[in-house]
């Protein structure tokens, strides 16, 4: 889906390569790094995905991160980020 929407730049796949990206994340269990605006780094996993919000896992705990306080999302291991 993500390899798609990267190789097919047409208006619909370009406007929505966030949803996609994160939507790649939570159906592949990626580890991530999210860097906040304000410099704090979290990492973890994206479980679930809101209009405004993600929630991110990391070990037993869960933390819920506005959309509009992320700055980056980086994979940790981004060679095979995409299928």
């Amino acid at each position: 889906m993500l390899k798609e929407a990267i190789e097919t730049p047409d208006k619909d796949s370009t406007c929505d390569i966030e949803s996609n990206f994160i939507k790649h994340a939570i159906e592949k269990s990626k580890a991530l790094t999210v860097f906040l605006v304000n410099g704090i780094k979290l990492e973890g996993s994206i479980i679930a995905m809101g209009k405004n919000s993600l929630l991110l896992k990391r070990d037993e705990n869960i933390q819920l991160v506005y959309k509009h306080s992320i700055s980056t999302i980086l994979p940790l291991d981004s060679s095979n980020f995409i299928d």
